[in-house]
């Protein structure tokens, strides 16, 4: 399975895990970013705020984002 692939099929789980819906026309872009960005073992990571140790799929800040503006910073997770 190529790394790409990987971590889209993580993000996908772990959408459905959280209850939420993802924006699919950014779902293959962002795993791109992540793979490039940290490669597939820190797949969690936000590449759109990487240098942000708090911020990353799932994390309290993320979901923050999710309630109170119905999408994450990275525009892929949304309300469900």
């Amino acid at each position: 399975m190529e790394d790409i692939d990987y971590i889209e099929q993580e993000i996908r789980a772990d959408a459905e895990n959280c209850g939420y819906v993802l924006k699919e026309e950014n779902v293959k872009k962002i795993a791109r970013a992540k793979n490039m960005l940290f490669g597939k073992d820190n797949w969690r990571r936000c590449p759109c705020d990487g240098s942000n140790e708090e911020r990353y799929c799932g994390s309290p800040l993320c979901k923050q984002d999710i309630e109170e503006k119905g999408i994450c910073h990275c525009n892929l997770h949304c309300r469900g």
